[in-house]
């Protein structure tokens, strides 16, 4: 299932989501740090820091609690892709005529 598809179907509005790569290890993050996070909303709405990953495959949940700033974001386990897509960010007006919360 894709992303996008699994966060309208499992993820709660307004939730914090946070990107995870499966390795041999455990998981490592999409993003600089653990503090790197992102609104299910705007994963969803093309905007921010993850909109890239949209539609990438996702592998599973790998927690919900972790210690640090955004501790109770949602871990979601993607497929890494060797040549991820670069998307451009959404302009907010366009979404906003339909599906503002």
């Amino acid at each position: 299932m894709k992303l996008k598809e699994f966060i309208e179907k499992f993820i709660e509005p307004n939730s914090l989501v946070r990107l995870l790569y499966k390795t041999n290890d455990g998981h490592m993050i999409v993003g600089e740090d653990w503090n790197s996070v992102s609104m299910e909303h705007d994963i969803l709405y093309q905007k921010g820091k993850f909109r890239h990953y949209i539609n990438n495959e996702v592998i599973g949940i790998a927690s919900i609690f972790i210690h640090g700033h955004y501790s109770e974001s949602i871990n979601i386990v993607i497929e890494k892709l060797e040549n991820q897509p670069y998307l451009d960010e959404v302009e907010y007006e366009s979404i906003c005529e339909s599906n503002c919360y």
